[in-house]
Formats: structure tokens, C-alpha cells, sequence
């Protein structure tokens, strides 16, 4: 807490100093005084207050979190039954810095369940029907992606005394290789101790198989639990080009105004005149023409990108700008998902 009331302070002192050294009529070096046209002017902003004919718009994920370790903090994967399940960062205060929401929606985009999954000291696993948490000690699971039950199950482990020969459980892991549905292995240690794990899923039931190791043993990502889960979207991806399936049909400048770029890395940051004003953007959802605009934008086009435009969000004028990726995830069967900001995530549906 006391951390973050100082953070609070410096940015005061900096907004404080800005408006000092720099008045506010010299960030702002010209205004656009053209009307806009009149053929963009019912074009909106995504938003809860989104309203239209043909299109319902809804906030199906809003997150608080607000850290450099969680740049994409909403997460999209698919799932079993021909379901999406979106993976939202929990995080409202250090104690829920490490739990986890999730939604399941059906092939119709509707939210049929949700799950609140606590940080307990064990990581979190989809791997198809199943959940399987894992830990140092033990592990469990439950079948919530398939049916919604949430009943966990104890896995059950093998060579837990550490009794099998090393040719024993040589043997074993080939078999479980060669036979398991799922299978995937993890390196934990517990009283200064490396163990490898592998856990598996044979004769209807997750098992765990032990081995104690000399030291710590890398676990290849495609033998990692990673692997069975397919993310189709992640909010707060950034990139300088606009994607293909999204189309600025216009920018209506409104202000000139003076911004930064901060570059990181420890190489400071340049500042930058140009018009920020709204864009207008197309793309397809469900077959239909979906418009929206984006206000505070700011276009660039350099060489380098082959004068292709960029796009930025700048709040204010003398503020940093941030890089801006209208992404959409289209799914086929008919409804799609917007996220203007890392911790926003909208779901678009034709009106029935």
C-alpha cells in the first residue's frame, strides 16, 4: 500500500510539472475545424452503451489488473463440446494476485457456467474434459470442462515410497508414452529434493508417477501440460499493423498536440507532433458489416514500416502514447470478440 501511494505521488509531481513547464495551449498545437462527415456520424464506439439493430454488444470480461507481468490478461481458448472458455486474471489486491476467473460459453456464445479458482498452491491444467491441479505434493481433478462438476478427485500416484527401480520406472514412462490419453510430466521439489512427475490419464483415471532425480530436470514443451490448451485469443496484444481482418476506413483529425513514445530498455522516449482525432474501422462479423470508431487516435506512418499506418491512443495531450490493436477473434460459428483495452473483452452477436 505504501508503495503504491508514493507511485501515486510521483505521477503527480510529473503531471504537476508538465503543466508547468508546458501549458496545455502548447500541447495542443491546431484544431481541425472541418465537420465531419456526415456518412461516419452514426459510427460508435465499443462500448456497454453500443447500440444497433443488428448487432448485440455485451461486456462479458472486465479485469483490474494493472502489471507488466500481465500483459494479456484475458485469455481465450477452446474447449470440449465445441465450447470456448475465456481465462480472466483475477487480481484486485495482492491477495488475489494469482487467482483466476473462468467462463465457459457455448457454440452459441452464450455463458452456460463460470468457475473462481482461488490460488492454493497448486497450478491450474485444462487438458480436455478435465482440470487437473498440480502441486509439490500431490495433486487432484475435476471434469468442470466437460460437464461442470467441480468435485475434485484424488489423483493417484505410483512409486510414491520410491521403492521401483530405476528400470521399473523406465518401463513405466515409455508405456505411459506409448498407451496414455494425456499425459504430461512437471519437475518439483519438495525438502530440497528433485522429483519427476508424470501424470497420466489411463483405464479411465489420472495417475501420477514419481521418480526422485539427482537435480532439476527441464520439461520440454511438448511434453509440458501446456500443450492441450489451444488459446485462440489474448487481450493486449500489440502489433504496428493493423490487422487483416480490420479495415480504418477513415481518420478524422481534431487536434495537433505534442506526445511521447516511451521506448524502455533503458533508452528514455522522443516526443512527437501529429493529429490525434477518430478513427473508423470496418470488419465482418458474422457475415455483416460491423462499424465502430475509436476516439484519442493517433495515425503514424513511417518509413521503416513501409508507410504503413500505425495506430496510438494518447489520453492527453503531453502524455505517452500507447500502441492500439483493434483484435477481434471471429469464431465460426457466428459471434465474435472485441478488446479495445487489455482489460476489456466484448462479445458481439447478430440480434435475434
Amino acid at each position: 500500500m505504501k508503495k503504491m501511494w508514493v507511485w501515486i505521488g510521483i505521477i503527480m509531481v510529473i503531471c504537476l510539472v508538465v503543466l508547468l513547464f508546458y501549458p496545455f495551449d502548447k500541447l495542443v498545437i491546431d484544431r481541425n475545424e472541418e465537420p465531419l462527415e456526415a456518412k461516419y456520424a452514426a459510427f460508435q464506439e465499443v462500448n456497454e452503451r453500443y447500440r444497433s439493430s443488428v448487432f448485440d454488444v455485451d461486456l462479458v470480461a472486465h479485469v483490474v489488473v494493472s502489471s507488466a507481468a500481465s500483459p494479456n490478461p484475458i485469455r481465450i481458448f477452446t474447449s470440449v463440446n465445441n465450447q470456448l472458455i475465456i481465462d480472466c486474471d483475477a487480481k484486485v489486491d495482492e491477495e488475489t494476485k494469482h487467482d483466476n476467473r473462468y467462463y465457459k460459453l457455448n457454440k452459441t456464445g452464450q455463458i452456460i457456467d463460470s468457475i473462481y479458482l482461488a490460488y492454493d498452491g497448486y497450478w491450474v491444467n485444462f487438458i480436455e474434459d478435465f482440470i487437473v491441479y498440480t502441486s509439490d505434493k500431490d495433486a487432484h481433478y475435476s471434469t468442470w470442462p466437460l460437464n461442470g462438476d467441480t468435485t475434485k478427485h484424488e489423483v493417484a500416484q505410483l512409486n510414491s515410497d520410491l521403492t521401483w527401480s530405476e528400470e521399473k520406472v523406465d518401463e513405466k514412462i515409455k508405456s505411459i508414452k506409448a498407451n496414455a490419453l494425456y499425459y504430461f510430466f512437471s519437475s518439483a521439489v519438495n525438502n530440497d529434493v528433485w522429483y519427476h512427475r508424470a501424470y497420466f490419464y489411463q483405464d479411465k483415471k489420472w495417475q501420477m508417477l514419481l521418480q526422485k532425480m539427482p537435480g532439476y530436470v527441464n520439461i520440454p514443451d511438448e511434453e509440458g501440460p501446456f500443450r492441450y490448451r489451444k488459446d485462440a485469443f489474448r487481450s493486449g496484444e500489440v502489433d504496428f499493423q493493423i490487422p487483416k481482418d480490420v479495415k480504418l476506413l477513415y481518420f478524422y483529425p481534431e487536434e495537433k498536440i505534442k506526445y511521447s513514445h516511451i521506448i524502455g530498455g533503458g533508452d528514455g522516449g522522443f516526443s512527437v507532433y501529429n493529429w490525434r482525432g477518430k478513427g473508423f474501422f470496418t470488419t465482418k462479423v458474422a457475415g455483416k458489416d460491423f462499424d465502430f470508431m475509436v476516439s484519442k487516435l493517433v495515425v503514424e506512418k513511417e518509413k521503416h514500416n513501409g508507410f504503413k499506418p500505425s495506430l496510438f491512443i494518447v489520453k492527453e495531450p503531453g502524455y505517452a502514447s500507447d500502441l492500439f490493436n483493434p483484435a477481434f477473434y471471429h469464431s465460426p460459428n457466428g459471434f465474435s470478440f472485441y478488446s479495445p483495452s487489455a482489460k476489456e473483452l466484448y462479445l458481439i452477436k447478430i440480434r435475434r
